[in-house]
């Protein structure tokens, strides 16, 4: 109804021959409490979504239509008016030839600069929250060469050094201390100044967004915590004193505890995990959408945790239910940003 307050929500195309077009198709037909600005390329979206709604029951409520905006102030007059998302707004072209599921260098710069168009608007305020469909990072990488990821990218992008890669799903969530490294690389860089910086970032990260002061618990670095010492001394070297130092900071943080059994541990907000698959295999056994979201930057900025899934695309088979999460999420992130009352005291739509 006119005059209700809901965010606008920028979402990216991913790479177009992956399944993210689809599965944001998908999740604009659900109340996710956002209106979407899809940024991409209209043609291509038009494309999939008569080829969604012509599939019987692969849209629980199909779309007539995508209208298109020429910027997000027009999609704010229409949500002022009362009309409700989603619209386009042509930021890219989906050059022709492509093949779902085959992923095409054209079909990368179509992603990067949906990407690119995505971060100004949410940077500017033109958008208020930002979520990314999957694209393929190697392929990318080819046109631009520095793109680690989303998070590096968005990062740089903003001005921003240290962001942090939050997993959001079951609790406990969970934070990663390095992110794109090698495995040699990311475990030189656990030592105490830098576990104890970010056990305080993310401490005044997570209250800025969900409003509260989390509990951290410190996935330890050797098996079984070091045992004492007899298993290794990082825990006594590095992650001990950080955490001494970021209680005294002000930060609940616990630990260090062992990493195969500190998701089990009752109490915790979040689990700080060390390197990449220490955190992201938790994360992608859980049964529930895991949900990754960028602490740092100016705005919010969330995206489902999964990748293009080429083999899924075009079948109607792929899962649209992390992105709808992501979608969510976001838009309860803006009304805590905005001074409203959270849904819940932690990340919903994904809490377990």
């Amino acid at each position: 109804m006119p005059g209700e307050h809901r965010p606008l929500v920028g979402c990216t195309l991913g790479d177009p021959a992956g399944i993210g077009p689809d599965v944001l198709l998908r999740a604009a037909c659900e109340d996710t409490g956002a209106d979407l600005l899809l940024l991409g390329d209209p043609d291509h979206l038009r494309s999939r979504l008569r080829a969604l709604a012509a599939t019987e029951g692969l849209l629980a409520a199909p779309l007539s239509d995508l209208s298109t905006v020429t910027d997000p102030t027009q999609a704010r007059k229409h949500q002022r008016n009362g009309q409700r998302g989603p619209w386009v707004l042509p930021c890219t072209t989906v050059v022709p030839g492509l093949q779902l599921g085959t992923p095409r260098n054209e079909d990368a710069r179509a992603a990067i600069e949906s990407i690119q168009a995505g971060a100004d608007l949410a940077l500017s305020g033109g958008i208020d929250a930002l979520v990314t469909a999957p694209v393929n990072k190697h392929q990318i990488a080819a046109l631009e060469t520095r793109f680690m990821g989303h998070t590096e990218y968005l990062a740089a992008h903003a001005g921003v050094r240290h962001p942090i890669m939050l997993l959001a799903g079951p609790t406990p969530h969970i934070a990663l201390l390095t992110t794109h490294l090698p495995l040699a690389t990311a475990l030189t860089l656990v030592r105490h100044e830098l576990v104890a910086t970010v056990l305080q970032r993310l401490h005044r990260q997570w209250s800025q967004r969900f409003g509260r002061a989390p509990v951290i618990g410190v996935a330890a670095f050797n098996p079984h915590a070091g045992e004492g010492g007899r298993l290794g001394t990082e825990e006594s070297r590095e992650l001990s004193p950080a955490i001494q130092a970021a209680r005294e900071a002000g930060v609940d943080a616990q630990g260090p505890y062992p990493a195969d059994s500190i998701f089990l541990r009752r109490g915790l907000d979040v689990v700080l995990a060390l390197y990449h698959d220490q955190g992201t295999i938790m994360a992608k056994r859980a049964p529930w959408p895991t949900i990754n979201l960028t602490l740092g930057l100016p705005y919010v900025r969330t995206s489902p945790d999964h990748g293009t899934a080429y083999d899924l695309a075009g079948t109607g088979k792929a899962d649209h239910g992390p992105m709808a999460a992501a979608i969510r999420l976001a838009a309860e992130l803006c009304a805590v940003r905005g001074g409203g009352v959270p849904p819940s005291a932690a990340p919903t739509g994904v809490s377990g």
